[in-house]
């Protein structure tokens, strides 16, 4: 599969994460549901530990920005499920879904990626798309 495949089929998760996220704190508390959705984890790192050609990494700053990801999608995932847990996910999903912006400007400041004229546009109307869900 090539990378809009996988593109998709991340959407496609994502979107199913965000609608059982929120069932899952109607049911329960955040914590609670947090620490059952950190299972769903453990079984994909026990697969991926598991499958075939698996090597440990010798280089530290691959290693640190690893776990350093890790740290803030656990920390932004327990943070998603509170938000998750006391507002509408029609507003919630769409808002936090907004993270790529964050991404684009650590991006084009830290690693002197472009930001053209057309991303730009691309922010705002996310923005905007995100504004008027949330009304």
């Amino acid at each position: 599969m090539n990378w809009l495949g996988f593109s998709l089929l991340s959407l496609g998760l994502w979107g199913v994460w965000g609608f059982l996220s929120k069932v899952a704190t109607r049911c329960l508390p955040p914590q609670t549901a947090y620490l059952l959705a950190i299972s769903g984890h453990l079984l994909v790192v026990a697969y991926l530990l598991l499958g075939p050609g698996v090597t440990l990494p010798r280089h530290g700053g691959g290693i640190a920005a690893s776990v350093g990801a890790g740290v803030c999608m656990a920390v932004g995932l327990l943070c998603f499920l509170q938000a998750l847990a006391h507002g509408q996910a029609a507003v919630v999903v769409p808002l936090t879904a907004l993270y790529p912006v964050i991404t684009v400007i650590l991006s084009v400041v830290l690693l002197q990626e472009s930001f053209t004229l057309r991303r730009l546009a691309g922010v705002t109307l996310a923005m905007g798309a995100v504004w008027l869900l949330s009304e």
